[in-house]
């Protein structure tokens, strides 16, 4: 009888510290604030939210990389926690290692590497957002190839991973270069997409929402009113066909765009960018959130998208996203309690002098009264 109630209490003890929800959250459920930004480096994130959260909004997006070479836990915990006192949603885009010759394809050991990772930061929301790596249908973003088969199997093995740990991870594709062509060093959006579907159809059963990159192309220079494959609404046709193919609808992410300022006036691009979101994605009640790329690109090749100069003060189109209206954003938060994991044994607005230290000791201690009371 002793050996019994030992063993439940066991058992009660192992899912109350590793219970795991049973589903993500619907995104388009809640009060939303889809206004986000693409940023480079965890450090940009007081500037991120100063802009995506002004004027009425809270709980905008960030889309930010993480390398297989960048895990420093204390690093990316320390980003979870700002995201939470600034009521920021992250997205989290995996990366491989850049080399001479371009980005390397991801072996299976990064791949559970960046699933256990992931599950021991805590995240600030519900929802775990997870990118499956970057426009594959560039050669130098797969070790030199256009694989889909390859990309279809990398993608299902990610989905299984993260969601074996835990189902709030909410997976999403790479993007695709939707004006990319047939040739040898790539392949066009429609083409790979119907590959991988062939090849593997569990691929895009694997996924939570779709991703695009819905650029204004030709070239970064398009009309915000154009409405072609390869423009701001991009994700329309890939949509289309991706629900086509799985029969179920998903919610969508524009984790990039923008418009270049090598081929236009940062003013110019600054008013595109604002009616693009006053006239076409703000009115689309499918996008999640959109994120421009980029926030800060210093005096990298990306300079001419970025929304900051190399000395961090504001362009145009910094402040023509800055002043637009926004929703007050709400998210569904952990379902361990109302608030998100932080937020369920400290107060909702974290004191800004909270440690990591302290985040855990509150949280063993919150575990184990929950434990004593049941027992009671």
């Amino acid at each position: 009888m002793r050996a019994t109630i030992f063993a439940f209490l066991f058992l009660f003890y192992l899912a109350l510290f590793q219970s795991q929800v049973l589903a993500t959250s619907d995104p388009l459920t809640t009060s939303n604030n889809k206004i986000g930004i693409h940023i480079l480096e965890t450090s940009e994130l007081p500037k991120a939210a100063e802009m995506i959260n002004h004027n009425g909004g809270q709980w905008g997006y960030v889309t930010i990389p993480l390398r297989s070479n960048d895990k420093d836990k204390q690093k990316w915990d320390n980003f979870m926690l700002e995201c939470r006192k600034l009521k920021i949603i992250p997205i989290i885009r995996l990366a491989s290692n850049m080399t001479d010759s371009g980005w390397t394809k991801p072996t299976k050991y990064e791949l559970v590497d960046f699933a256990n990772f992931l599950n021991d930061l805590y995240w600030p929301v519900k929802n775990r957002y997870i990118i499956v790596f970057n426009e594959p249908n560039h050669a130098n973003e797969w070790q030199g190839m256009v694989n889909p088969g390859e990309y279809a199997e990398v993608l299902v093995e990610t989905s299984r991973l993260f969601k074996e740990r835990n189902d709030d991870f909410f997976i999403l594709p790479a993007g695709l270069d939707v004006a990319a062509p047939n040739d040898l060093s790539h392949m066009n959006w429609r083409t790979y997409i119907l590959a991988m579907n062939a090849i593997n159809p569990k691929a895009l059963q694997s996924i939570d929402g779709w991703n695009s990159h819905s650029y204004p192309n030709p070239g970064f220079s398009g009309s915000p009113s154009d409405r072609h494959d390869h423009s701001i609404v991009s994700y329309i046709y890939e949509k289309q066909l991706v629900e086509n193919l799985i029969g179920k609808q998903l919610p969508v992410f524009i984790t990039e765009t923008g418009w270049s300022s090598q081929v236009m006036s940062d003013e110019t691009a600054a008013n595109f960018l604002k009616i693009a979101f006053e006239s076409t994605w703000n009115n689309n009640s499918e996008i999640v959130a959109v994120t421009p790329f980029v926030l800060m690109a210093g005096d990298g090749p990306f300079q001419s998208f970025s929304l900051l100069n190399p000395d961090g003060s504001p362009k145009p189109q910094y402040l023509a996203l800055k002043d637009m209206s926004k929703n007050e954003g709400k998210p569904e938060m952990d379902s361990q309690g109302d608030n998100p994991v932080l937020g369920a044994v400290i107060e909702d607005d974290i004191p800004a002098s909270t440690t990591e230290g302290q985040i855990k000791t509150n949280l063993t201690k919150d575990k184990w009264q929950k434990l004593w009371e049941w027992l009671k």
